[in-house]
Order: C-alpha cells, then structure tokens, then sequence
C-alpha cells in the first residue's frame, strides 16, 4: 500500500501546485472617490445605498490613508511599500512606472494557485517589463495610461463603448465604461467559481476621474453633479457585483475590499476635512475601506485606529493563507489577527504622505520638506504646521508654535523617513527594450521625461489625446504655429540585448484613422532626430510624411532614447514623436568601433 506521503508526492506531480485552500480576494478600488464622496460618511450629493450597506456588513477602517494622487496609491497596494520606494512619485513623466523585481500581491496569490485578474485601472506602467501582465495577472482587461482617452489608451477612445485591452490585444465593448468592468468582472468571477479554482480579482474603475462624463440617463449633467452621477453608477454596479458573488454560493469564501485611490478630486462632501485630491492634508489621503468576509471578520464594526493602503498586501495574504516571498518585507502591518478579533488593532503608527509630482530632470533632493506630511494617532504635521487631530479633525488650528515638542519629534521622524527612501525615489524606472518575453514594445508621450535638446514642455501637456490633437491642430495653422512651445521628451529604457533594431515613430500611433493623419499627422519638410544616449541620426522628411521605420543598432545597456522632429514649429523650436516602437531584428549591422587611444612616444 502507498504510504500518504508518497500519494501527496504523486499528486502534486500529476496536478502540479497545491491549490490554496484560502477564501476567494476581491478589492475594489474607485478613481478619486473620496471618504465624503458616501452618504454613510454624511453626503447629501450623492446616495449610495450599496456601499452603505456593504459598509455596515464589513469592518470600516474608519482611518484609512493612502497617497494623495493614484499611481502612488496603486504601487503601495500591490506591494505593501510606500511608493517611493517602488520608483513612483508622479503619475507622468516616467515615473508612475512600478519597479521591475519588486514582488507584488497578484505574484504572490498566484503563486499560491490563484487565479488572478485584474479590470479596468493600472496606471503603473504601458509597456513591458511594467504592464500588469509582467506583474503577476494571469488575466488582464484594462484601459491604457491612468484613464480613458489618455495617451497610451487606444486612440479616440471614450466612455461609450470603449476599446479595452486584453493580454492579446484591444477589443470593442458595449455600454458605458463602468457598466463594462463590473460586467467584465461578474463574468470573470463565474468562470473561477465554475472551475472551482481560487481568484483573486483587482477591479478598478476609471470613475470618477475627469473628464467627468455620466451614463447617458445622466448625459446632461456636468462638473459636480456629473461626478457624483458617476459615483451612482458605481454603486448600483457594485449592487450587482455583490448579488452575483451571493448567487454564486462564494460570498462567504470571498474577502471582499472596498476602498478608494486618494481624496476626493470634488470635495464638495468632504466631511469636515481639510484637502483633497493632491494635498498632503487629511481630506487629501484619508479614504474609505471597507473589509468583508461574512461569518469570519465582523460586521458593522469602525475601526479608530489608523491603517493604510501598505496594510493590505500583508492583510491579504495572511487572511488567505498565501505565503509572501522568504526574507520580505514591507512598510505596512498584518491587520489579519485584528481583523479577526484575535488582536488589538495596532497603535502608535506613523504616516508619511509626500506629494512627489516634481519634474523629472529636478533633483528629488530639493523636494525634502516639501509638501509632506506625518500623522500619528493624534497628530498631523503639514509642512510647519502642526494639528491636533483628537481635537480639530478639520486643521483650523495651527499648533506647531505652542506645541514645539511634538513638531520636533515629528520633523524627526520625517527626516529618517525621507533619507531611507531618497536613494529609490530618484533611481528612474527603465522600460526594456529587446527581451525574448516582449519583443515589440510601445512608447507614448505619457511617459516622457523631460527633453534633453531643449526647454520644452512635455508629458505634462501631452497625457491625453485631447491635448494632442490640440497642439498638432494648433501647428497646422500659421497664425497659432508661431506661439506653440517646444513640445518633445525622452524615454529612459534599458536594452536587454544588444543588435538590430527597427524604430517606428509618429505623431499618431498606428491605430489613428486615415483622416485623422492627414488632417494633423502629416509633417512639413525639414529633419527627424533620432538621438539615442550620444549617438544621433538624422532623416530628411519629405512633405507629407506620417510616419517613419527606420534600423538602428543599439548596445545593450541604460538608453536614455529622444526622437524629434525639426521644421514643423517656428524659431527652431523641436515638435516630439509622441508615439514610437521599438522591435529587434537581429544581430547588430555594423560592427562595433572601439576608441583605442594612440601609443605614446
């Protein structure tokens, strides 16, 4: 007879990793929702009878902070780090790209035999090795960039039927974009369940982020009552969301979080808070999250104590069983025994907020004591002024002269902070170029670091289509041609394999109608630069031109790749390819040439 041991043996074998016997994970996570932006936390603009509800099944972190704006936010939940220490400080310019090597929550469940996937929102990279595919998602339907109609999202795209990508390609939908994902995800979700197979599902929406466009029985609001039309949707969606896990027989094996981004981007219910969206004050990072899982963590409990967005990747995978790499470890707390009611919520923790959205060529360094705060259990400290959080929930009252003790303490605190995560912060994040896994890679305007030929503006004017089209028509025309800025950048990249490369480049990308091309993509005569680390090559553009394919050699190693067009704008000034490719074709053309220095006398 087999002794068990060896059946185990044999089993794993046949059937390759144990399952997981954890529950099913899925987080929700709105785009600048903030903790007002709910009519269980006091809003009269918007009813949310979903999210209350579901709040009142689950445990409230009550004092939940995340980042101020979303990459940041996003990068620390899927790696339990604070975001400067994934390379993130901005949502442009290159730096909103989540670092190669660093492990992450989806890696981690799907190691463990989950099936993972992710819908809607990613926004810490486009291209390889940064996509969320590179990142630990067997499954991916998400738009590009950090939002819909942004630069690397399908060209044209918007709310109505979008295009939405998968692993193997853009598709067309149906409906409004909201409507899409959840469907998406009530679809996904029966698919595991039917093949009996633990998930983990990372559902984003791009609600309610600008540009604020309702469903179409809301089509004739704007600004703030969009925004808030917007969030209605989400809930009744959210509605289904949950009525679907219950008839699937899985809502008491699923942990289900609810949780937003950062602040409120409207603020109109902010309760009683100071800031929102991009400030380093409460009402700019403090969110709401909610935790279900029925039978197991209890219902209708608000937790006082602070927590945040670092606390859920140890949180998760402690709840579900799921092993973290060997010698990990993260900036948050494993809220798993709190949350189970074996534990005290923690104390005496201490929060860094730091809004990092300075130009890429600025050195990090200037920015200490910038736009930075430090909250503990009782106090805020933003910038030189000190609040008592216990006693003035709304900062009216500016301590830091009175209570000279504890703003010390806290600056501190900041300083140790801000130099252990100074040397990740200013290390720029590379896309690689040439790797057997992703042969073609895509580059977008979005992901510019500032021009190195010349003071120009760059992918802080050039993240969404609209503010391409703009320009591009604006250069059409004399009498405004004449006041456009240069307008260029380059990408920082690393070759993984020296050789022959073919370099694609635009002003649109390939999926840009006809018409479109040549109404603003046609270029005048004058010269495409290509400059690549010190090497530059130069191609004459014949009137007309689109678009260009040209062979480069390139060595393997850190490239920091700008591409330009002279003669399109006035005095000189440079016009940027906003969409490039790069694909390798094969060994190197030319041969190497070594610098030997002349033998002395």
């Amino acid at each position: 007879m087999l002794r068990i041991p060896l059946l185990a043996a044999i089993a794993k074998v046949l059937l390759g990793p144990v399952l997981a016997a954890g529950p099913n994970v899925i987080v929700v996570i709105t785009d600048d929702q903030g903790y007002g932006d709910l009519s269980a936390h006091g809003s009269t603009k918007v009813k949310t009878p979903a999210l209350d509800r579901f709040r009142s099944e689950s445990t409230s972190l009550d004092r939940f902070f995340v980042s101020p704006t979303c990459s940041p936010t996003r990068s620390a939940l899927m790696t339990g780090l604070h975001e400067f220490r994934c390379g993130i400080s901005h949502t442009i310019m290159g730096r909103s790209l989540l670092r190669p090597g660093i492990p992450t929550m989806p890696e981690m469940f799907r190691a463990a035999g989950y099936r993972t996937g992710i819908i809607g929102k990613w926004h810490l990279g486009d291209a390889y090795p940064c996509r969320p595919e590179d990142r630990g998602f067997d499954d991916v339907f998400v738009h590009g960039c950090g939002g819909i109609g942004q630069t690397a999202d399908y060209w044209g795209n918007g709310y109505f039927d979008p295009m939405i990508r998968r692993r193997g390609g853009w598709e067309k939908t149906e409906g409004y974009c909201t409507d899409v994902f959840f469907q998406e995800a009530i679809r996904w979700m029966g698919e595991r369940v039917a093949e009996q197979k633990p998930f983990f599902l990372h559902l984003a929406t791009n609600a309610p982020h600008a540009p604020y466009i309702p469903p179409e029985r809301d089509s004739k609001l704007t600004g703030a009552d969009a925004f808030h039309a917007m969030i209605g949707n989400i809930d009744a969606n959210f509605a289904k969301l949950m009525e679907a896990l219950e008839k699937s027989g899985q809502a008491g094996n699923t942990v289900v979080v609810f949780l937003t981004d950062n602040g409120s981007a409207i603020g109109a219910a902010n309760a009683g808070m100071k800031g929102r969206k991009g400030s380093p004050d409460e009402g700019g990072v403090r969110v709401p999250c909610f935790v279900r899982w029925p039978g197991k963590i209890a219902a209708g409990k608000v937790v006082p104590e602070l927590a945040a967005h670092i606390d859920l990747l140890p949180t998760l995978t402690s709840l579900c069983g799921v092993a973290r790499p060997a010698g990990w470890s993260g900036d948050g707390a494993d809220l798993a025994p709190s949350l189970l009611g074996k534990a005290e919520f923690p104390k005496g923790r201490v929060f860094f907020t730091q809004v990092g959205r300075w130009r890429g060529d600025q050195a990090a360094g200037r920015f200490r004591g910038r736009d930075f705060s430090v909250r503990d259990d009782r106090w805020r400290l933003v910038g030189l002024e000190l609040f008592d959080m216990v006693a003035d929930p709304g900062q009216t009252k500016n301590l830091f002269s009175t209570e000279g003790a504890e703003a010390q303490r806290l600056l501190a605190e900041y300083g140790r902070w801000w130099e252990g995560v100074l040397p990740a912060v200013r290390e720029p994040v590379r896309y690689v170029v040439g790797s057997e896994a992703c042969p073609l890679v895509r580059l977008t305007a979005h992901d510019w670091w500032p021009s190195k030929e010349t003071e120009a503006s760059g992918a802080e004017r050039n993240f969404a289509h609209s503010q391409i089209r703009d320009f591009l028509k604006k250069a059409q025309v004399a009498a405004t041609r004449n006041a456009l800025p240069s307008n260029s950048g380059h990408w920082k990249l690393q070759v993984e394999r020296e050789g022959n490369y073919e370099i694609g480049f635009a002003l649109l990308p390939p999926e840009a109608p006809a018409e479109e091309r040549t109404a603003i993509g046609q270029l005048r005569p004058g010269v495409a630069h290509i400059r690549a680390g010190q090497e530059e090559l130069r191609l004459d553009i014949k009137q007309g031109a689109t678009s260009f394919r040209v062979p480069v050699d390139l060595d393997a190693g850190p490239l920091d790749l700008e591409i330009w067009f002279g003669g399109q704008l006035l005095n000189d000034r440079i016009l940027g390819a906003f969409f490039v490719s790069l694909e390798r074709k094969g060994e190197r053309k030319a041969p190497k040439t070594e610098f030997r220095p002349k033998p002395s006398k």
